[in-house]
C-alpha cells in the first residue's frame, strides 16, 4: 500500500491512497474446494499479473496458504495455486 499526491488544474494536491497486487483467478469457477472448503486461486497471466487500485476498493482481509510449489529449470520455486481462507476473525 501506498500514497500518491498529485496537483489538480487549480493547483491544489490530492492524495490518493493506492494498493499494488500480484491479480488470480478463481479455479473450479470459484466454487470451494470440496476438501478443504477454500476457494482456490491461481496466476493471471503475467501481462495482468500486477494491478494498482485504490485501498477503498478492499473490503477485506484473506489468508493466501501456499497449495502447490513446482520447480523451474533453473531451480527456483514458483507459487502456482494457493488456498484463499477468507473467514478471518480479526478480534482472534
Amino acid at each position: 500500500m501506498f500514497k500518491i499526491k498529485l496537483q489538480n488544474e487549480d493547483g491544489a494536491f490530492i492524495e490518493y491512497w493506492l494498493a499494488l497486487a500480484l491479480t488470480t483467478i478463481p479455479e473450479n469457477s470459484g466454487n470451494l474446494d470440496s476438501v478443504s472448503k477454500f476457494v482456490q486461486v491461481r496466476k493471471t497471466q503475467a501481462a495482468v499479473a500486477w494491478q494498482i487500485f485504490s485501498v477503498g476498493n478492499i473490503v477485506g482481509c484473506a489468508h493466501v496458504m501456499l497449495e502447490i510449489a513446482t520447480r523451474s529449470n533453473t531451480g527456483d520455486r514458483r507459487n502456482e495455486r494457493w488456498i484463499v481462507n477468507s473467514h478471518i476473525d480479526l478480534a482472534t
